[in-house]
């Protein structure tokens, strides 16, 4: 009698301690709409992060624009400096990264954390303005004197390649890719983030 009643506590025991197959079924069940529910928050949540990101990069480069144009009484990199071109890789001599470079602790202001995966091991995925009132000759007082609608930095939409390293373009560059390869960053809103020299920075389409 004694050793039924010690089996029947054990296995009363086992029974208390344990899941049934409906149990952890339903556990599972749970847990799965759960993450459902939750992945596409996370999502959005974590491309708002990178969103915030590439906004604060942007924002400093702004702030290296001023540095430069400072230290060099009121002179930008002129259009030979920059080789002609609007995108180049982060160490060849002639794009703006590496003139800006003595101001920038990290390099990696120049990478959009959402940018075109294919231009990660050129250092930088961000385009950047040669228009004649930043890189002329005659200096960029007329850029400073409209910082607000000057803008200087975009997402790389439009370039797969960067131009040939330490070569000018002829006419400028380098070849934009067509349309249908254009590449938004931040959605399919077709919208990029654009730099303006007071360093606000615009969410637009093109």
């Amino acid at each position: 009698m004694f050793q039924m009643s010690n089996h029947v506590e054990k296995t009363e025991t086992r029974a208390s301690l344990g899941f049934t197959l409906i149990e952890l079924l339903t556990v599972i069940g749970i847990i799965s709409i759960l993450a459902a529910l939750l992945l596409p928050t996370l999502a959005k949540a974590k491309q708002a992060a990178y969103k915030i990101q590439c906004m604060s990069n942007l924002r400093q480069i702004a702030l290296v624009y001023h540095y430069y144009n400072q230290d060099n009484r009121s002179r930008l990199p002129t259009g030979d400096m920059l080789g002609k071109s609007n995108y180049r890789v982060l160490d060849d001599p002639l794009a703006l990264p590496d003139f800006f470079s003595p101001y920038c602790p990290t390099n990696k202001v120049w990478m959009c954390p959402t940018g075109r995966r294919t231009l990660e091991t050129n250092g930088v995925n961000y385009a950047w303005s040669r228009a004649q009132n930043l890189i002329g000759t005659n200096g960029s007082d007329g850029a400073f004197n409209k910082l607000s609608s000057t803008f200087v930095v975009w997402d790389n939409y439009c370039y797969a390649l960067p131009s040939i390293y330490g070569v000018s373009e002829t006419t400028g560059g380098p070849s934009v890719v067509t349309k249908a390869l254009f590449f938004y960053p931040h959605g399919n809103n077709k919208k990029i983030n654009w730099l303006y020299l007071d360093g606000h920075v615009e969410n637009r389409a093109l």
